[in-house]
């Protein structure tokens, strides 16, 4: 059914939704919780109030409707005036674009507003101003929110030892065989990316939970068809394991006690029937490939040492020396191992406890600076994106800014062997969703 233009043109602040959804026909959209109740379709917009009736609603050439309150569409300005000579002008950013935007109160539930470009009306409006709306979540900062860290990997070690703020890549401690998740598309066990145990303030389902570990499906190799797709894993059973589907690749998330975080490592399962995984077949090397692999201290060192014949030299060496390390063992044994997490707090930074959104005014009532925004330059913000991970603060998004709360830890792709296409991700701790962007 298409829009019903007859319909929509009597639209005013008052009328409820129903009506609003009749006139619309199959072109109704819900609005998304976000959008606090705009709805924008072709040359027609409103927002609809908390209590499901039309707060405000604006046409905009060529829409065709008869005159409100005496204006009409395409009514020259100067006619306009005449009409309306106390009419008085609001300054906004649509002046760039060459509109004035003028308004005029016909009584203290209505306004009437008008758009003039080119001489004559382009947009009519009419306002509630008394209407109260949806708010979008995470619109204010959060007083209690007041710690951002940073998160490095160190030199792998034998999880024997057990690091004590977490580790990426290696077993996760405290899930078996029968919790391990398995992949709803090829049936394989999903790879242990990181556990990690979160400050105090990042603790989104309470003290007892200490920390997080994160699975992820396969993304480095395109694995062979399996039968038995969704076999393993038990997900309902388990209240603190969420699932996040993102960009068609699963991801798992537990969290996990204190006691758990210090339980016996996991082993992934063997399933019968099913391939193994490259990550459990192959050594890091093989998996992942040498670029996308953390480095050593001892090999970030002998890459910025700089002499003639330098890089000829280093990859004559390499050639003749016997490989070892992490990268070299076999896939189970790696397992072994992991990368430390070291975790600082970061200091100085404006962004704690303010989420960020895409879009300037989407900023004001929180306070977030974006970090390549005039101001943020002018605070040097860039200066907090040297990091492994990062929880809270200034948040570094390749693209858009997801609509996140500012608990939310962002991960490169080296902390844990992701392929974000170069790019990197976000989780939110508080709503378990995570996004990436390239």
């Amino acid at each position: 059914m298409p829009i019903d233009n007859a319909r929509l043109a009597p639209m005013q602040p008052g009328v409820s939704v129903e009506e609003l959804k009749a006139a619309l026909g199959t072109s109704w959209q819900e609005p998304g919780i976000q959008a606090e109740g705009r709805l924008h379709i072709e040359e027609f917009g409103t927002r609809i109030t908390a209590d499901g009736r039309l707060g405000e609603v604006h046409f905009r050439a060529p829409f065709e409707l008869p005159p409100i309150h005496g204006v009409r569409m395409g009514m020259p300005a100067e006619e306009l005036h005449r009409l309306y000579p106390v009419a008085e002008r609001i300054y906004d950013e649509r002046e760039k674009y060459g509109w004035t935007m003028l308004k005029m109160n016909l009584s203290d539930t209505l306004l009437l507003g008008v758009g003039i470009r080119e001489g004559v009306v382009r947009i009519i409006s009419l306002t509630d101003p008394t209407a109260v709306y949806p708010e979008r979540p995470y619109k204010y900062a959060d007083p209690n929110l007041t710690e951002a860290y940073d998160l490095a990997m160190t030199d792998p070690v034998d999880l024997a030892r057990r690091p004590e703020s977490g580790w990426c890549h290696g077993c996760p401690p405290g899930i078996d065989a029968s919790r391990w998740p398995v992949s709803t598309t090829n049936g394989m066990p999903l790879r242990h990316a990181f556990t990690v145990k979160l400050p105090p303030p990042y603790r989104m389902l309470g003290d007892e939970y200490v920390a997080i570990s994160l699975f992820v499906d396969e993304q480095w190799e395109t694995p062979p068809a399996s039968k038995n797709v969704g076999a393993g894993g038990a997900r309902g059973a388990d209240p603190r394991r969420f699932d996040i589907e993102f960009m068609d690749n699963d991801y798992v998330l537990f969290w996990l006690t204190e006691e758990e975080f210090a339980a016996p490592l996991g082993v992934p399962p063997i399933i019968e029937g099913t391939p193994v995984p490259g990550w459990l077949s192959k050594s890091p090397l093989d998996y992942f490939g040498e670029f996308n692999l953390p480095r050593t201290v001892a090999e970030q060192q002998a890459k910025n040492v700089f002499s003639p014949g330098g890089l000829a030299v280093r990859e004559l060496l390499a050639a003749t020396r016997k490989p070892g390390g992490w990268k070299n063992l076999p896939g189970r044994e790696a397992l072994h191992y992991g990368w430390p997490i070291e975790i600082t707090l970061r200091e100085g930074d404006p962004n704690v406890g303010k989420p960020a959104r895409e879009f300037r005014h989407q900023n004001e009532l929180s306070g977030y600076i974006a970090a390549y925004s005039e101001e943020g330059q002018e605070l040097e913000l860039e200066r907090f994106q040297d990091w492994h991970a990062h929880l809270g603060g200034t948040m570094f998004p390749m693209q858009g800014y997801p609509d996140f709360s500012p608990y939310y830890i962002e991960i490169s792709e080296i902390f844990g062997g992701f392929n974000f296409g170069s790019g990197v991700a976000q989780i939110d701790l508080k709503e378990m969703k995570l996004e990436w962007a390239c």
